[in-house]
């Protein structure tokens, strides 16, 4: 839990305490409400209504730990005021000094002329998380009012100096109203010159403030929130050395520069926010020794370097809080971590921190988190874990760790969360973990454990894990059966469960037992069940259902329909034998129906989901044509994927709406008609697969005018003519990584202008180490492509595989050399066309290609030498060409079989059974230097008539550059020559046979 909102729940509590003081504290009260009081009090309310907010229901629940109620219910102007809930008076005088709405359910404008602010007596004011968009703040204010908070309440406009420079303000928290701005002269001034201010709380208020090289603040200020306000600037340099402050949040801001070194004993803070922000440089080296420091939070900062700092151990700290996540450290936890002996947060998640979790760890006996999730952790877990008994939260997920799972780790007392997903460890659950009544969250998602979970049974020993809520068991080897409703009664307050490829066997009974009401969460994808279990009805809350990669057979039940109600949003059924399926409801967001049996119409319910972001009905018998209702299915639609079925007709165009779809996939179909030109409001799309139809149509040049497209293929069709580029497109395909022509009837040269633009497949820079691949909307491009002469599925294909496809069409003239600029160029296939000329020399530059095929052809000329420098070339097909001369020889090109070669009658050489006759004289190729005439022949001159005359006339030549009067000179020189390679050939020709 971030510091900053601890801090506003002790403020906001501080306030409910405050104001609440109310009719109960003054039941003897001789002073009643003034009826002008009263008055102003109901007269505030006449532009109010009371809603029901459930987003706000749960920012009071998580934040303020307060109830969501609609407050004003009880005012009455027949009842005293004083008694109203919220409303507290002055015991002696019947004067409203405090008012608490917060939570209180209401929504409306609040005029800056509201009589709320005008009460004459009113101290504290808090009107937070309510519904108040678009209101002003007066920039006249009752002079009486010391505390104000209308955090959350959708407050706008810019915030006056009259306003924040009342004399008695202490605490003022006007935090999370995005509309609002704070001129930051205002704020600079406010934070010098207040004499009581002890509290301002600002977060998501636009400030902009280019921060001092010295912060300055008033000596009355004690705890600042200056979160998400545009700040800029370096850090202070005082940072760690504010002599007033106790508590500082500068998070997520602009703020660039390093961490100055900290002067010891020298600094009042006790909580200091610096996260997600641009700092840099390394972590001071006593950055833990802070005198008064409690909570230090340095997360997210991208730039920040080094290795973590060690510990002072002649120092006592009272460091409890200590957040370094998501920054770029390096080398092991220091042993000496060990000495901060108060911490009870520690989180290193998603840092470079390598090696083993040193035993010093056990001696943080106060630590109730324990965040170590994305880091290059190896070895087992240390024994000393078994010392930590506040122990609450163990977040290990994504690292190396290995062994087995210790059995002490389930003895920690009050343990409730442990997430040790994506790991190497090995066996099976302990038996301890069947006792351990704390637990309350369990992942052990993709490990390598194999024991038999079940202990032989279909009703595992989970019935004293009466707290589990969440329990991820998949990707693993675990062996045995459960029964899922047994499972379920088990489990009565579990709320999400992860079997999916777990090894585990799930059956179940049909029958519709009692369900946690709660239950949210359900994965058993290739769990081996047979039938749609009946115990799915009684969710009526369920979010997220995934039964797929099973057996289930036949049609899907009716009432299947109304799983989860409106809650239900994403819905896994791919590869299974479904026939038939209910009608859905408008909530999902994510539907898949991939590789099933379903042999019906297209669904008309799916042209009703508005809240649809991913639709996948592949590889099943849907036939028909295409409803028009598909061009407008959902306006955040992100990716559709309908191929490999037996729709017919033409493609509906798409309506303006679809600005967001990033990927079309309509391949396998029977579609006919041309590719309609509404496709070009799809600005955002990134792959359009409309392969294996019966399309037809000029090439869609328009298509070039989509900046984020990344995938083209229209193979397998019955397009023709050139393919020309549209005079409205300046600048075509700029982002495409994967273009696949191949089948059609296209005729005409190859289109140079495309291949010249193809800039994300040049020099293509690989940004992570980890493999990004392409994606609609977080789904996977899945495609089956041509490479290395046969047909590979890709299930998903990385961003930077690059591919052009121009095979089995007419195109003729020669292959343009520009195509040798593709630098990132993974696959080249030009095979079966009527391309003449020589191979480009300039191929010889596509370092990274890995298969090409210019087979089929009309290729004539000798291969370009330069191809043996392709190191990653691992399939070469100049078969069924025109090619001459001698086959080189080197490097990759001694690999590749006399196939590669085939059907050109005048290629000899390794690997050809066809030997040269002559031995192999180096020819000029395309690309070498012939600047000013200058060839080998000038290098000949000096071999046939004397180096040093050879020299020099070929210095006269190309200095002159009139070489006639050579002419004669260079015959005699080449007959010279001739006569001596004539008498070397027969040496040659003796030696060989």
């Amino acid at each position: 839990m971030n510091h900053s909102k601890l801090l506003l729940s002790f403020f906001c509590y501080f306030c409910f305490i405050s104001f609440t003081s109310s009719s109960s504290s003054f039941s003897n009260n001789t002073h009643k409400c003034s009826t002008e009081q009263a008055f102003a009090l109901l007269q505030f309310t006449e532009s109010l209504s009371s809603i029901n907010d459930t987003t706000y229901a749960l920012q009071c629940r998580e934040d303020l730990g307060s109830r969501y109620h609609p407050i004003m219910m009880n005012w009455n102007k027949n009842t005293d005021c004083c008694k109203w809930d919220g409303v507290s008076c002055n015991h002696f005088t019947g004067d409203a000094i405090a008012i608490n709405l917060s939570c209180g359910m209401l929504r409306g404008t609040i005029y800056p002329n509201t009589t709320l602010f005008r009460l004459p007596h009113l101290q504290m004011l808090n009107l937070a998380y309510n519904d108040f968009t678009a209101s002003q703040l007066p920039r006249e204010i009752s002079s009486s009012l010391t505390h104000l908070n209308i955090s959350e309440s959708g407050f706008t406009s810019e915030i006056s100096s009259e306003f924040l420079f009342l004399p008695k303000w202490i605490s003022l928290d006007l935090s999370r109203n995005d509309g609002m701005r704070i001129q930051p002269f205002v704020l600079s001034n406010l934070l010098q010159n207040s004499s009581y201010l002890r509290e301002l709380l600002i977060p998501d208020v636009d400030v902009g403030w280019v921060l001092p090289t010295y912060l300055n603040i008033s000596s009355s200020l004690k705890s600042l929130d200056l979160r998400s306000t545009r700040l800029q600037g370096k850090l202070p340099r005082n940072i760690f050395n504010l002599q007033y402050l106790k508590t500082l949040d500068l998070s997520d801001n602009e703020v660039t520069g390093s961490l100055p070194k900290v002067v010891i004993n020298q600094s009042s803070l006790i909580s200091l926010d610096l996260s997600g922000n641009r700092l840099q440089g390394k972590l001071p080296a006593n950055i833990f020794n802070i005198q008064n420091l409690e909570i230090l939070d340095l997360s997210s900062n991208d730039y920040l370097t080094g290795p973590l700092p060690e510990v002072n151990m002649s120092i006592n700290t009272p460091l409890k809080w200590l957040d370094v996540s998501s920054i770029n450290l390096s080398g092991m936890i220091p042993y000496s971590i060990g000495h901060l002996k108060s911490l009870n947060y520690l989180d290193l998640t998603s840092t470079n921190l390598s090696g083993e979790i040193p035993d010093s760890i056990g001696n943080l006996t106060s630590l109730n988190y324990l965040l170590l999730s994305s880091c290059s952790f190896t070895g087992s877990l240390p024994k000393s874990l078994v010392n930590l008994r506040h122990l609450t939260t163990l977040y290990l997920s994504f690292n190396k760790l290995s062994g087995t799972l210790p059995s002490f780790l389930f003895t920690l007392p009050l343990l409730e969360d442990v997430l040790l997903g994506d790991n190497m460890f090995t066996g099976g659950l302990p038996s301890e973990f069947f006792n351990c009544r704390s637990l309350r969250k369990l992942s052990l998602w993709k490990n390598q454990f194999d024991g038999d979970i079940t202990q032989g049974s279909t009703q595992p020993s989970f019935i004293k894990l009466v707290n589990l809520t969440y329990l991820d068991l998949s990707s693993n080897n675990f062996r045995g059966s459960l029964q899922l409703e047994t499972l379920f009664s088990s489990l009565p307050n579990l709320e999400r469960l992860y079997l999916s490829y777990s090894g585990l066997t799930v059956v179940t009974d049909n029958s519709t037992n009692y369900v946690n009401p709660d239950f949210q969460y359900l994965g058993l994808a290739s769990c081996k069940l047979t039938m749609f279990p009946t115990s799915l009805r009684a969710m009526k809350y369920l979010q997220s259902l995934d039964l797929s990669e099973n057996n289930i057979h036949g049609r899907i039940p009716d009432w299947a329909g109304e799983i989860g109600g409106e809650w239900l949003y994403y819905l896994d059924l791919s590869h299974n034998s479904i026939t038939g399926l209910p009608q859905f409801r408008d909530g999902l967001q994510f539907l898949f129906l991939k590789s099933n049996l379903i042999e019906e119409p297209f669904p008309v319910s799916i042209c009703n989901m508005k809240q649809l972001i991913a639709l996948d009905m592949s590889n099943n018998n849907f036939f028909g044509m295409l409803p028009q209702c598909f061009g407008n299915i959902s306006s955040i639609l992100l990716m559709v994927d309908l191929g490999k079925n037996h729709f017919h007709g033409t493609i509906p165009n798409v309506y303006e709406d679809y600005g967001k779809l990033e990927g079309i996939i309509l391949n396998g179909n029977q579609l006919e008609g041309e590719v309609p030109s509404s496709l070009s409001k799809c600005q955002s799309l990134k792959v359009l697969d409309l392969g294996n139809n019966r399309l037809n149509g000029t090439f869609p040049s328009w298509l070039g005018d989509l900046p984020n497209l990344q995938a083209l293929v229209l193979k397998s069709n019955n397009f023709h003519g050139p393919i020309v580029s549209s005079p409205q497109v300046k600048l075509p395909f700029p982002s495409l990584k994967v273009v696949d022509l191949s089948r059609n009837g296209f005729v005409g040269h190859l289109p140079s202008i495309y291949l010249q633009n193809f800039n994300a497949m040049k020099d293509v820079i690989r940004m992570s180490p980890q493999p990004e691949y392409v994606n609609m909307g977080g789904v996977y491009y899945s495609v089956i492509i041509a490479v290395k002469g046969q047909l590979l599925p890709f299930p998903k294909i990385t961003i930077d595989y690059t591919i052009v496809d121009l095979s089995f069409n007419k195109f003729e003239g020669e292959i343009p050399s520009i195509i040798g600029d593709l630098t990132s160029l993974i696959v080249l296939d030009l095979s079966h066309n009527s391309l003449t000329g020589g191979i480009p020399f300039a191929l010889g530059k596509m370092a990274q290609i890995e298969s090409l095929d210019l087979s089929w052809n009309q290729l004539t000329k000798e291969i370009p030498r330069s191809l043996v420098d392709l190191t990653f070339l691992a399939f070469l097909n100049l078969s069924q060409n025109h090619l001459v001369g001698r086959i080189p020889t080197g490097k990759q090109f001694d690999t590749f079989e006399g196939n590669s070669f085939g059907g050109n009658p005048e290629l000899c050489g390794i690997p050809l059974s066809k030997k040269c006759e002559l031995p192999h004289e180096p020819k000029i190729e395309d690309g070498e230097d012939t600047e000013f005439g200058f060839t080998w022949r000038v290098v000949m001159w000096g071999y046939g008539g004397g180096t040093l005359l050879g020299l020099v006339m070929g210095y006269i030549m190309l200095s002159t550059r009139k070489p006639k009067w050579l002419h004669a000179v260079v015959d005699a020189g080449e007959n010279m020559i001739q006569a001596r390679k004539r008498e070397r050939s027969h040496v040659f020709l003796e030696r060989w046979n």
